[in-house]
């Protein structure tokens, strides 16, 4: 099934995203909680792609694992860091063979240390390139992500959406946005794509908060800001666990609740590979679904 169908049949349809562990020990941690993630019944679970090394290859292990061996619609990550053309192209015909029909197209983060992005040799520069060579390809659905506070690396938020058009114009079927904890911010940026005939849907990212460093650094990494409210809540609690717990619960599912009155086509939780949170997210959420 195509990522785009999950849309725009009247009801929101609820995804989650995961990562691929770097060790063998996160590995049987993850092993263990697939289960309970795919008991909560999200449409689909998407899984990231590391910037280099075993990552990449345990993301196509785990999404075949989703795929094939629970029934559940998977999505691969796929970026175009340090991989060539003739390389991606080997990469997406390994994810064919494993029965994986949606892909999300990324430019991809540098490896750390890294502070300019250089494209490989015979490789892309942007992420609207590797969703053209992914459509030329044929036969996937695909993902892109989109930027409610633009992107870091980019200049304005204008010359962003233009980045965002090429990508639509070149094949994307959906556009998943970056973190945010303002929904002001999805409701304008939808309104922007609207405006330049982006007409794709478009599914707002949502981040449980599981502590203030971790929070901090995440929005700091990618460019998005944290309300001052939710930030002063967060400093109050300092290390009360319980307090932290209740404030990052209760704040994304109200964020989420106001999304689905709003009716958004779907939610995509980035879940960083735990389930109790979520699952106490969906079960405040269920009622409204």
């Amino acid at each position: 099934m195509k990522i785009a169908d999950f849309y725009g049949n009247g009801h929101s349809a609820i995804s989650f995203e995961i990562f691929p562990p770097r060790t063998s020990a996160g590995m049987v941690g993850l092993e263990e909680r697939l289960p309970q993630l795919i008991s909560l019944a999200p449409a689909f679970i998407t899984v990231t792609y590391g910037a280099l090394g075993t990552e990449q290859g345990r993301t196509l292990e785990i999404a075949s694992r989703i795929k094939n061996d629970y029934a559940m619609e998977a999505v691969h990550h796929l970026t175009c860091v340090g991989s060539s053309r003739e390389e991606l192209t080997r990469t997406i015909e390994e994810i064919r063979r494993h029965n994986i029909e949606n892909i999300i197209a990324l430019r991809g983060d540098q490896p750390r240390g890294d502070t300019l992005f250089v494209p490989p040799s015979d490789g892309y520069s942007h992420a609207d390139q590797l969703v053209d060579h992914i459509h030329q390809f044929g036969g996937f659905g695909i993902g892109v992500a989109g930027y409610p506070e633009k992107h870091i690396e980019a200049p304005d938020f204008t010359t962003d959406l233009r980045n965002l058009k090429r990508k639509v114009n070149n094949g994307a079927d959906v556009i998943i946005t970056q973190l945010y904890y303002d929904n002001s911010q999805f409701y304008r940026f939808v309104d922007h794509c609207r405006a330049v005939g982006i007409h794709q849907p478009i599914i707002p990212g949502l981040m449980p908060i599981l502590g203030i460093e971790q929070i901090k650094r995440i929005t700091s990494m990618c460019g998005a800001t944290i309300p001052t409210l939710l930030l002063s809540q967060l400093e109050e609690a300092g290390n009360d666990i319980s307090k932290v717990h209740e404030i990052g619960i209760s704040y994304t599912a109200n964020q989420a609740l106001e999304l689905l009155v709003h009716g958004v086509p779907g939610i995509h939780f980035y879940v960083l590979n735990q389930y109790f949170h979520i699952a106490e997210i969906m079960d405040r959420i269920k009622s409204a679904l």
